[in-house]
């Protein structure tokens, strides 16, 4: 759509919707259009909080370190071979560092892990190279104020 590229913002919704519900909240951010934010490639930082992002799905899981959101996250792991992007959303781990996080919530998501590849439009992977994988999938919403 064109107001993909020509909708400048102060803040954009976020919502998904699994079965008869749907969640939002709002983040902050001021941009030309929402394709100057995700289309660069470049890492931008968002606040919403870690209950932000986990009151869009219930029963969703984030571990408890890294806690890492924004626009464009791409982590790469050379040590167990395993990549994750995210056009807008949040990153966890179990571990300290952010560099493999084994959860998510978010928007245009594109994992390899160790069981192979998967990609979400929206939702929530949990246990990227655990034997416990388990990804919630949902339809969404997002919306340029």
């Amino acid at each position: 759509m064109a107001s993909h590229w020509n909708t400048p913002f102060d803040k954009i919704c976020l919502g998904i919707n699994i079965g008869e519900v749907t969640n939002w909240f709002a983040v902050r951010h001021q941009a030309s259009s929402l394709f100057d934010v995700i289309a660069g490639g470049n890492f931008i930082k968002t606040t919403a909080g870690k209950s932000a992002w986990k009151s869009l799905i219930v029963g969703s899981v984030l571990q408890e370190n890294c806690n890492e959101e924004a626009f464009d996250i791409r982590k790469t792991s050379r040590v167990v071979n395993a990549s994750i992007n995210l056009r807008i959303g949040m990153v966890a781990n179990s571990e300290n560092k952010c560099n493999t996080p084994n959860t998510n919530i978010g928007f245009g998501v594109t994992v390899l892990g160790c069981h192979g590849a998967s990609s979400l439009t929206c939702g929530n992977i949990n246990g990227i190279c655990e034997s416990t994988n388990t990804d919630i999938a949902a339809f969404r919403g997002i919306m340029a104020q």
